[in-house]
C-alpha cells in the first residue's frame, strides 16, 4: 500500500490521526516502531524536503512504513519539491502532510492526496449515514442532533457537539475527495464553506443552527 494524505487542523491532532491510521489501517505499533517517522519542523524548506525524500526512499522494516511531515510553516516551493514524492510514493510508503488549513496547501500538492480525518479514517460513519440517508432523514439528523446540543445535561450536550463536529469533517473530507476526481465548482464552494465552519465548530459555544442549516442548503451530491 502507498497513499498520500494531508490533514488539515492543529498539528498534534494531526499526528494523533495519522498514528491511528498507522494502528488500524496499516496493521502498525505506535510504540518505538521504526516504520513509524514523524518529522516536526517550525519552517519547512526546500532542504527538508529533500532529506525527507531521501529517507521515504529507504526501505521500511517490515512491510509498511508511515511518513508524518508535521511543520508549523512551509513555504510553497518546499511543497512544490514534495509533488513527485506524493504523486508517486515508494512502494509500501504512506506519507501524511499536516497543515494549519487547507488553504495552506499548493492546488497542485492537494490534488495529489486525499483527506485524513480526526479519528485516522478517510470519512467519519457520522458522515457516511449522513450521505447515505434520504434528504427527509438527513433533516432528521440534524434536528435530533441540534436538540441534543441545547440539553441541560453538560455531557450529553459535548456529545452531541463532538458528532456535529465529526459530521462537518466528514462532510470536509468527502467534498476534498470529490474534487480529486472532478473539479466542480458547488462542491468546491461547499468545501470552502467547511474550511470556514470547522475551526468555529472546534469552539464550545459554536453556534450549530445557522452552520447546519446552511450546510443543509449548500449540500451538493458527493
Amino acid at each position: 500500500m502507498a497513499q498520500s494524505y494531508f490533514y488539515a487542523g492543529e498539528r498534534e491532532a494531526g499526528i494523533a490521526a495519522s498514528l491511528a491510521y498507522a494502528k488500524e489501517v496499516l496493521q502498525l505499533t505506535p510504540e518505538n516502531n521504526p516504520d513509524i517517522i514523524v518529522f516536526r519542523y517550525g519552517l519547512f524548506s526546500v532542504d527538508d524536503a529533500r532529506r525527507v525524500i531521501r529517507i521515504a526512499d529507504q526501505m521500511a522494516v517490515g512491510k509498511e512504513k508511515i511518513m508524518v511531515i508535521a511543520p508549523e510553516r512551509i513555504f510553497h516551493e518546499a511543497q512544490n519539491a514534495l509533488l513527485k514524492l506524493f504523486e508517486e510514493p515508494p512502494p509500501g510508503t504512506t506519507l501524511v502532510l499536516i497543515v494549519p488549513a487547507v488553504g495552506n496547501l499548493l492546488g497542485t500538492l492537494r490534488s495529489r492526496m486525499q483527506p485524513l480525518s480526526e479519528s485516522g479514517s478517510v470519512v467519519s460513519t457520522e458522515a457516511q449515514a449522513f450521505l447515505a440517508a434520504s434528504a427527509g432523514e438527513r433533516e432528521k439528523i440534524i434536528s435530533k442532533l441540534l436538540d441534543r446540543a441545547k440539553s441541560d445535561k453538560d455531557e450529553e450536550k459535548q456529545a452531541a457537539r463532538g458528532e456535529a463536529l465529526r459530521l462537518a469533517e466528514g462532510l470536509q473530507l468527502s467534498a476534498y475527495a470529490s474534487l480529486l476526481e472532478k473539479e466542480n465548482t458547488g462542491i468546491r464552494a461547499f468545501a470552502s464553506d467547511l474550511d470556514r465552519f470547522i475551526p468555529i465548530l472546534h469552539e464550545r459555544s459554536a453556534p450549530l443552527k445557522p452552520i447546519f442549516e446552511h450546510l443543509m442548503l449548500t449540500l451538493p451530491r458527493l
